[in-house]
């Protein structure tokens, strides 16, 4: 049925990610069985954010390094696996996650780059899946952490962004510690999924801040179940190990 008779600016934001799945292949699982468990990560200390201001890249070289690779970013269970597609600069439009209303540009980054990932398997039951990861550069880690609670403060008004979908619904904003600064993510979910009606999309955005980088990041899953232990959740686990790569 996705005929998208999705809005189009979840064609261009969350279905941003899927759509930039002309990035690669590899082994997946079916939906029945990517509600497993997701292989379970470090926990990760809490700590005061450090005031020591990064020295900075010339370029983006630097900031590129701190984008997690397919095998960093969590898959939607121990056998899932992603594939990296082009690293970029961030549309001008912000239409990176669900929720983004502006770039993070346009909130005080001087710099941002972007990577997509998809299934990296040829099972039809995963092709709508899709992840992908922002790195923002800003100037001081006071201005990153305005930027930050911009970002935060999106997810309220995103219930609008779902109007016109099935069942849709707009999970609480869940801390993650951190080492050295804040993290968070929250759930959306909604239909239809195309060819699968008992199906519907888990849309996981997850966000950080480490002294002056902003990490965002996006996990999309076309399925039926969405069970996690608290805290392993693939979301949660991405944003730790988007702040690590931050620090």
């Amino acid at each position: 049925m996705r005929s998208h008779a999705w809005t189009r600016t979840l064609v261009c934001a969350g279905l941003c990610l899927a759509s930039a799945t002309a990035c690669g292949d590899g082994s997946g699982s079916s939906h029945a069985s990517r509600s497993a468990n997701a292989s379970a990560d470090p926990t990760v200390r809490h700590s005061a954010p450090s005031p020591t201001r990064r020295s900075s890249a010339p370029a983006a070289t630097g900031l590129a390094a701190s984008l997690l690779s397919a095998d960093a970013m969590p898959g939607f269970n121990d056998g899932y696996r992603w594939t990296a597609g082009r690293t970029v600069p961030e549309s001008p439009s912000g239409s990176f996650g669900t929720c983004q209303r502006f770039s993070t540009t346009s909130i005080g980054a001087e710099r941002a780059l972007v990577r997509r990932f998809r299934a990296a398997t040829s099972d039809p039951s995963a092709s709508h899946d899709a992840a992908g990861e922002l790195v923002a550069q800003f100037p001081d880690p006071q201005t990153a952490r305005r930027a930050f609670s911009v970002l935060t403060s999106w997810r309220a008004g995103c219930a609008e962004r779902l109007r016109g979908h099935t069942r849709p619904t707009l999970g609480p904003l869940q801390p993650v510690p951190v080492d050295g600064g804040t993290g968070g993510w929250y759930l959306l979910t909604y239909g239809p999924v195309p060819g699968d009606p008992g199906a519907q999309f888990f849309d996981a955005q997850g966000m950080t801040v480490v002294g002056d980088r902003i990490a965002m990041v996006a996990l999309l899953l076309a399925g039926q179940d969405y069970d996690y232990p608290p805290g392993q959740e693939p979301a949660a686990l991405a944003v730790q190990r988007a702040a690590q790569s931050l620090s």
